[in-house]
């Protein structure tokens, strides 16, 4: 039997979802191997080396790609250095792993693409919904036309209460731009071949609403109309205070799939004080399937030089567009056209 290339990878970002993503490589993954970190933060990078067995640490990006061997990146940094590490990335013939949102702007959106295809670098992004069981055999559903024509699309993204985050040390627009940019792409994708037209949307700081002031927003409802008619409506909050609450739905002509479950399991407790279930309370708990299945795609992506079956620059293009007409929506209060 042949053996199968192992392929190296360096981490760029070594905070809560890039050590993560280092842990999966190192310990979850039997064909890649964690070699180098990268964080600008001192003592950062080399700690997750350390700690992960990884065999170097850099403060520097650029060092890190020169690291003997490296054969792919996970770029798991702020979002707002997401494009120009991609690009440098690839000028350095790199495969790449970006979580998103994979650039702020279309216009980095489409240097970061178009830095990957003249590299001839695989770039995929971090839409890890799509490997979550539920949701793949919903999409599955979809796809044998077992729900007819699409209708009616829900997706939501309620993170675990109580919200303890900094207002002040959030960026604008970030419910939009990092928290539904989940639901939009999840939109799109159980919504094969629909391209979408037209986007109102609503958002508060309900959870925080001293924070209001200051442009911060904590709450979000945005819908979204197809050109093959369907209407989407994708929610969010930052504080539900029962669990991490993650679920989708597809209404058609046919019948209906839901997606996702709040509770851990079908475990129920029957005691004195009622019926009650567990929940998810952290998505690396809640998606640790999902965030392992999307590493090992790009893995096979590095080895054979093409995404297939997983998100791309474009998928995150396209998601990127909807985020923007929503905070274009908000701002103007009225519904807006997509880019």
């Amino acid at each position: 039997m042949t053996k199968v290339k192992t392929v190296n990878v360096g981490l760029i970002g070594a905070g809560r979802i890039g050590s993560f993503h280092g842990e999966s490589v190192a310990r979850r993954l039997v064909d890649a191997e964690l070699v180098a970190v990268a964080d600008p933060a001192p003592g950062a990078a080399a700690k997750l080396a350390d700690a992960l067995g990884a065999d170097a640490s850099y403060t520097d990006v650029a060092e890190m790609l020169s690291h003997p061997g490296l054969d792919a990146v996970i770029i798991a940094t702020p979002a707002r250095f997401h494009t120009n590490i991609l690009v440098q990335a690839a000028e350095a013939g790199k495969a790449i792993f970006c979580e998103k949102p994979m650039a702020l702007t279309l216009e980095d959106a489409d240097r970061g693409i178009a830095a990957a295809k003249a590299a001839g670098v695989p770039l995929q992004v971090g839409f890890n919904r799509r490997w979550d069981q539920a949701f793949f055999e919903g999409r599955a559903a979809i796809d044998a036309g077992k729900i007819g024509a699409v209708q009616l699309i829900r997706s939501l993204t309620r993170d675990p209460g109580p919200f303890g985050g900094d207002p002040d040390s959030i960026p604008l627009w970030t419910i939009f731009y990092e928290t539904l940019i989940h639901d939009f792409d999840t939109l799109l994708w159980l919504n094969p071949g629909a391209k979408p037209v037209e986007v109102f949307a609503m958002a508060g700081a309900l959870v925080r609403p001293d924070a209001r002031d200051k442009g911060f927003l904590d709450t979000a409802v945005v819908n979204i109309r197809f050109d093959n008619g369907s209407i989407a409506v994708a929610e969010a909050n930052f504080s539900a205070m029962y669990g991490y609450d993650i679920r989708g739905e597809v209404f058609g002509s046919g019948g209906m799939v839901t997606m996702g479950d709040v509770r851990r399991s079908s475990m129920t407790l029957f005691d004195a004080t009622g019926v009650s279930n567990d929940t998810w309370r952290r998505d690396t708990d809640h998606f640790v399937q999902a965030y392992t299945a999307q590493l090992a795609s790009f893995v096979e992506a590095a080895r054979r030089g093409v995404v297939q079956n997983a998100p791309t620059g474009a998928d995150a293009r396209n998601a990127l567009a909807i985020a923007l007409a929503a905070i274009e929506s908000v701002s103007r209060k009225q519904p807006v056209p997509v880019s």
